[in-house]
């Protein structure tokens, strides 16, 4: 027989070793890899890059091991927890679910449907059962409370998108393999591995770019990894990105570089983008970024004449107090060099199927953007979703829309959020009622009063869902279970349709039946040909009656470009087709289609979107500001982490101490700091203490700090985690400080002091 997962094998029982294709699940590049597994004593052998994928071709980052880590980790929970007399304690499905449905139904009816929020986190990209089902969960629930991490590190981006282009899921991908000049502003994917832009292997994809003859130029406030090894590297003040880019702007029109070729029909806007760069002259702007103005000209000349050129900005592009207006400059400049929408620049993938979440587009002359204002700040929502920063504001303000219960999915905002000193656990103490969908207790489902788990990651399918519409290839790959999940245990998509029935007063079968039909209705919205010409029934018919987030999927499938379109397409893929190609498939290179992702009324590019342009002032303002004597604050990236997540895991919780504060010798040495001591870091918000390690990569008047740690506070388990907490630099983010457009947090201009901690006296 085969023992059940951490089953020790019975006396004289035979292995039972397996090699299994899987994908990563710990960031957005979807590395495929095979995970050898003994099913005889359950316990994951060896984990390696798959070399037959066609996308990956073998890469893995160190991140990768962590799923073995994931999988015998002690301290994931196994089943449905509730809170009783402070202490967290086992229950039954049917006792959870009853508690949380009945507690989210009794705070709605007596405060009204916004009393309950909603937060999702990155995971609902990675978790196929997420995906599918928060919508229809956020449909049952009737609140206009959202929050995700969105708004943490990418809502610029997709600000820029919608704005200039009519639809999120409208998003320049860079075309990186076929590129010959490449700008990465704000990113360092030799860290991060890639965002936004699914191309496994970014290292050696950039390295390609070099053996071609190509250049790779690197704008960012830190000499990063990748700045280590780019042609030519910028060192730039943090929140200088827009002014730079406006120089490029004024220098590409002032001197007859602007030439969009085949983008030409789709513009409009260009008189008023000309006008709007005047002011920004590269003589005004280079003191302010701290780049020469020279320096500047030449970098638009060499962008213009390159025949494949591509800008490309991700965390630290965003993450700052102008980060729609530097996401918007950096299309405006793919668009004036004609490099949008050709081999080489930035590019639109078709994808194997259309992109379903945060696929939000205007309609009827309206942009899914501020159709409705948060109770407190008076704050737009973007996409249904207001900033993660109000979030406190709307836990700790009383009155008539206060938020009393939160449900968190996958999510752990007590450390990822701005918080100011921890308000934001402090506000999640105080809530009448919070559920948490999760695995493990940690910093913020500490405070639920139900925790609702997963199965084990190996015992649940996996495939691309959000991905698709950020990857450099068309390609998909299915990832069987590599075992059934243990008895009793329930899938994330039986666990939230069960939820959804309590609250609907259906059954959980009804509710993914209601969840397929939303799919459905969403593709037709959305202009889907193939779904527009058949039923719901005809549908059911083809996909079959058997639930959960595969039949999803195969709708998803059969309904794309290279789909078998329910039967009208005999040799098109199917969910059955792709489970027989085990190493994944590629259909090829991104192609031109830009007017196939226009949805603004005019069907144009706005080259001067008035949501973002409105902010013009605020920068003008900056470039001119007097700069105090104050350090600024930046995040950075590290390979062995992502956000909060992999903190606890042993295989990536060893080596040198990550969570250091990165400063320059010359402002150490004007305060007195001597390498390796403790410092405290002081912003407007909060206070942490850490230890400081001198590098001449820093800019002069900037320091650095990892983003997502700070495992210190009361909670059970996280053994790994706390030995080696690092501090949440979140304490220092000042809420107020957000880009004004998408509400964005500034997580890198972050206004500080830092001073030596006295030693104890012996």
């Amino acid at each position: 027989m085969t023992a059940s997962p951490g089953t020790a094998p019975q006396a004289g029982q035979s292995a039972d070793i397996r090699v299994h294709g899987r994908i990563c699940p710990f960031c957005e590049q979807n590395c495929a890899t095979e995970v050898t597994f003994d099913h005889t004593a359950g316990k994951v052998v060896s984990i390696r890059g798959d070399k037959q994928d066609p996308l990956s071709q073998g890469f893995v980052c160190p991140k990768a091991v962590a799923v073995k880590d994931l999988h015998h980790a002690s301290d994931v929970l196994t089943g449905p927890m509730i809170r009783r007399n402070g202490q967290f304690e086992p229950a039954s499905w049917d006792e959870a679910l009853d508690y949380a449905a009945n507690r989210l139904q009794a705070i709605q009816a007596e405060h009204g449907r916004d009393a309950v929020g909603l937060f999702f986190g990155t995971s609902i990209a990675h978790i196929p059962g997420f995906a599918f089902y928060t919508g229809p969960l956020l449909n049952a629930l009737q609140t206009r409370q959202i929050y995700s991490t969105s708004s943490i590190d990418c809502h610029p981006h997709f600000l820029a998108a919608m704005s200039m282009f009519g639809g999120f899921t409208s998003f320049p991908v860079p075309d990186i393999d076929r590129s010959d000049y490449f700008v990465l502003i704000g990113a360092n994917p030799l860290q991060s591995n890639g965002s936004f832009m699914t191309a496994p292997g970014v290292p050696r994809r950039l390295k390609a770019i070099q053996e071609r003859g190509g250049k790779v130029v690197v704008i960012d406030p830190r000499r990063t990894e990748t700045a280590r090894m780019a042609d030519w590297y910028l060192s730039i003040e943090p929140g200088g990105d827009a002014a730079l880019l406006l120089a490029i702007v004024r220098t590409l029109f002032d001197e007859g570089l602007v030439q969009p070729g085949h983008l030409t029909p789709f513009l409009k806007g260009v008189d008023a983008l000309r006008a709007m760069a005047q002011d920004f002259a590269p003589e005004r702007v280079g003191p302010a970024v701290g780049i020469p103005a020279e320096d500047i000209r030449t970098l638009a000349r060499e962008i213009a004449a390159a025949p494949r050129a591509c800008l490309y900005g991700r965390i630290g592009s965003a993450m700052q107090r102008f980060g729609s207006l530097t996401n918007w400059l950096i299309n405006a400049i793919n668009i004036l060099t004609g490099n949008l929408d050709r081999e080489g620049g930035p590019m639109f993938p078709q994808g194997v199927f259309e992109g379903v979440i945060m696929s939000d587009r205007c309609r009827d002359g309206q942009l899914p953007y501020d159709r409705w204002r948060s109770r407190v700040s008076n704050w737009p929502e973007m996409a249904g979703q207001f900033p993660a920063a109000l979030m406190v504001e709307e836990m700790e303000t009383p009155g008539e829309g206060q938020m009393r219960a939160l449900v968190t999915m996958g999510a752990n905002p007590a450390l990822s959020s701005p918080n100011g000193g921890g308000r934001l656990s402090q506000a999640m103490s105080k809530l009448d009622f919070m559920l948490s969908f999760d695995i493990f207790i940690n910093e913020t489902t500490r405070h639920a009063d139900v925790i609702l788990p997963s199965p084990p990651h190996l015992s649940h399918s996996d495939f691309m869902v959000f991905f698709t519409f950020l990857t450099v290839r068309d390609y998909i790959k299915y990832a069987p279970p590599v075992f059934e999940a243990p008895s009793g245990a329930l899938h994330d998509s039986e666990i939230i349709c069960e939820l959804i029935g309590r609250l609907t007063g259906q059954s959980a079968a009804a509710a993914d039946d209601q969840a397929l039909r939303m799919l459905v209705d969403q593709l037709r919205d959305q202009g889907n040909a193939v779904i527009a010409g058949l039923s719901f029934e005809q549908i059911v018919q083809h996909v079959g009656s058997e639930p959960g987030e595969d039949r999803m999927l195969d709708v998803l499938l059969r309904s794309g470009a290279y789909g078998d379109h329910f039967g009208d397409r005999p040799d098109g893929l199917t969910l059955e087709r792709l489970k027989a190609m085990p190493h994944g498939v590629d259909f090829g290179a991104m192609e031109p289609r830009i007017d196939k992702v226009l949805h603004l009324p005019d069907g144009k590019i706005d080259l001067a979107p008035t949501v973002i342009t409105d902010d013009l002032a605020r920068l003008e303002a900056w470039v001119d500001g007097e700069r105090d004597a104050s350090l600024r604050l930046m995040g950075r990236r590290q390979v062995r982490t992502c956000n909060t997540w992999l903190h606890n895991f042993p295989s990536l919780a060893k080596g040198p101490e990550l969570c250091v504060l990165l400063m320059h010798p010359a402002d150490a040495a004007e305060r007195g700091i001597p390498d390796g001591a403790r410092v405290r870091v002081r912003s407007r918000t909060g206070t942490v203490e850490v230890p400081v390690h001198l590098s001449d990569e820093m800019r002069r008047g900037n320091v650095s700090l990892p983003h997502g740690w700070g495992h210190d506070e009361d909670v059970p388990g996280q053994l790994h985690a706390k030995a080696r907490p690092g501090v949440n630099s979140n304490h220092l983010a000042d809420h107020t400080l957000l880009d004004a457009p998408s509400g964005n947090v500034n997580l890198n201009e972050i206004p500080v002091e830092v001073e030596l901690l006295a030693t104890e006296s012996a």
